[in-house]
């Protein structure tokens, strides 16, 4: 199998987890001191990435798909490029909207665990992506 079809399985995996409402499993694909970064700011460790799931299944995002753009190995490390699309429904209206955004991910291979994500930047396509404050830090001041 190709490195780029490992990496695609992998996040296919992901993306059935997901949709399965499975934290635990979903979890299981990053490294203990894994950093998540989004424009809102910047998650170091499983526990606040863990925060950041459990507000995405909140949000009630019902599908997430995610496709392998691009990858470069270096080493036991992959860097890759790819772009994803959630499914958000919205309870009370029944309304439906879609984001879409592009994630840059670096990805270890841990000899145990198989593929480890170790840090991932994360950017909706969205002018505007509303995270509440106790899921994400503040931006640092330059």
């Amino acid at each position: 199998m190709s490195l780029k079809n490992e990496l695609q399985l992998m996040l296919d995996t992901y993306a059935e987890d997901y949709r399965a409402r499975d934290l635990e499993a979903c979890l299981a694909f990053f490294d203990e001191n894994c950093r998540f970064i989004t424009p809102r700011g910047v998650m170091d460790g499983k526990g606040q990435v863990e925060k950041l799931h459990r507000f995405w299944v909140s949000e009630n995002r019902v599908e997430r798909e995610m496709q392998v753009q691009q990858i470069e190995k270096m080493g036991d490390h992959v860097y890759a490029i790819w772009r994803f699309s959630d499914l958000i429904v919205d309870p009370a209206s029944n309304e439906s909207t879609i984001q879409k955004g592009t994630a840059l991910g670096v990805i270890r291979l841990d000899p145990d665990d198989g593929w480890l994500i170790v840090a991932c930047s994360s950017n909706a396509d969205a002018d505007v992506v509303r995270y509440p404050a106790e899921v994400t830090t503040p931006k640092s001041a330059a």
